[in-house]
């Protein structure tokens, strides 16, 4: 359930599964223990097998029968589930929390035809991404996922400022908005605004201009990818287009000339059918 990242200008700067503002300016307002819960959920790493009630520990700073009333709790409650073998995993409770949000977002149907013909003439994979703090989302996901690095899959989340994605998405926010959103990243990536300014404003630029921008090879060495702002839900998400091609697969000069304008285009065409319904 963490951001999944290998740049490393954007790995190790918090601890997995905390938020930056959990450790010393916490509200006091706040449930702590509720808290520590989902800190807990947090912890999980893709790929990585199940964790023991020490590792969680560790992870997070706070004692294991801490961890282990927690933990109990929340197999309770079917977020947690133990392993044959010993440790805790994610358990398939934590899915039907997501349903609601899902099925709200029906325009994500609208989009999939396009969005698999577009992954299929690019041979990579497109998805539909929203933010969710300092990261963006993947909600819906299309196309050839063979020899990928990763698995794209709903629900996957990436760094803001090192990505297409989120610079795609920070060009649709007005000054105030992203005055705040960039205060988010800062405390989850101190020093990575300053890092990468210069990418970030080349790509909201792109993206205002051309309708589109790009990153080569910077989340992921063997990626490039592209991301075309798609616009506002009705209950006012910002939602942008991506793909993501094998590096391999694609020049530069085709993203830029060719496959860039293309999803654009796709972008573009998806306004046009009014999918959110907004007009």
């Amino acid at each position: 359930m963490t951001s999944e990242h290998l740049d490393p200008d954007l790995s190790g700067t918090r601890t997995p599964g905390r938020r930056p503002e959990a450790n010393e300016d916490r509200d006091n307002s706040l449930s702590s223990t509720l808290i520590r819960g989902l800190e807990i959920l947090g912890c999980f790493k893709v790929d990585e097998g199940p964790l023991t009630n020490a590792e969680i520990a560790a992870r997070l700073g706070i004692n294991k029968a801490t961890v282990s009333r927690l933990c109990k709790t929340l197999i309770s409650m079917r977020y947690l589930r133990r392993d044959p073998n010993g440790g805790f995993r994610l358990a398939p409770g934590l899915l039907a929390l997501s349903y609601p949000i899902l099925s709200s977002m029906k325009w994500r149907q609208q989009a999939i035809g396009l969005m698999r013909d577009y992954a299929d003439f690019a041979k990579g994979n497109a998805s539909l991404a929203v933010f969710n703090g300092p990261h963006t989302v993947y909600i819906q996901t299309a196309g050839d996922i063979s020899n990928f690095p990763h698995t794209p899959e709903v629900g996957m989340t990436m760094p803001v400022p090192g990505t297409a994605t989120g610079r795609s998405l920070l060009s649709m926010l007005s000054e105030e908005e992203l005055a705040e959103k960039y205060i988010e990243i800062e405390q989850a990536y101190p020093g990575a605004l300053e890092r990468y300014a210069d990418r970030i404003a080349r790509g909201m630029e792109s993206c205002k201009k051309n309708g589109f921008c790009t990153a080569y090879g910077e989340w992921r060495p063997n990626i490039y990818a592209i991301s075309a702002p798609l616009g506002r839900s009705a209950d006012g998400l910002c939602v942008t287009l991506s793909c993501g091609i094998p590096a391999y697969r694609a020049r530069k000069e085709e993203i830029e000339e060719d496959l860039g304008p293309r999803l654009a285009s796709v972008a573009q065409n998806l306004r046009l059918f009014n999918i959110f319904g907004t007009e």
